[in-house]
């Protein structure tokens, strides 16, 4: 699992089915500390739980496609989580 601050969203006129109501945003990765790391990414959210600004938790690869009720689609980053605190 990593952290990630959503900074954009993007939108698709043609999507897989599997995609059909999901939102996707950009996200910037985030180090424990809140501090940027790496480049930002196109994450889906199959739960539709993050807005603008939101820290998230996401997951890639398998864990990723796993995120979807259908338990599967073709992506390679989720939104699995809303942080509400960091210690």
């Amino acid at each position: 699992m990593k952290l990630g601050k959503v900074i954009g969203r993007v939108w698709a006129d043609r999507k897989v089915k599997q995609l059909h109501s999901c939102r996707l945003h950009i996200i910037q990765p985030m180090t424990s500390n809140l501090r940027k790391k790496g480049k930002p990414l196109v994450v889906a959210d199959p739960q539709n739980i993050a807005g603008s600004n939101d820290i998230v938790v996401y997951v890639t690869s398998t864990d990723a496609t796993q995120a979807f009720d259908s338990g599967f689609a073709p992506v390679n980053a989720s939104v699995v989580e809303l942080v509400d605190s960091i210690y």
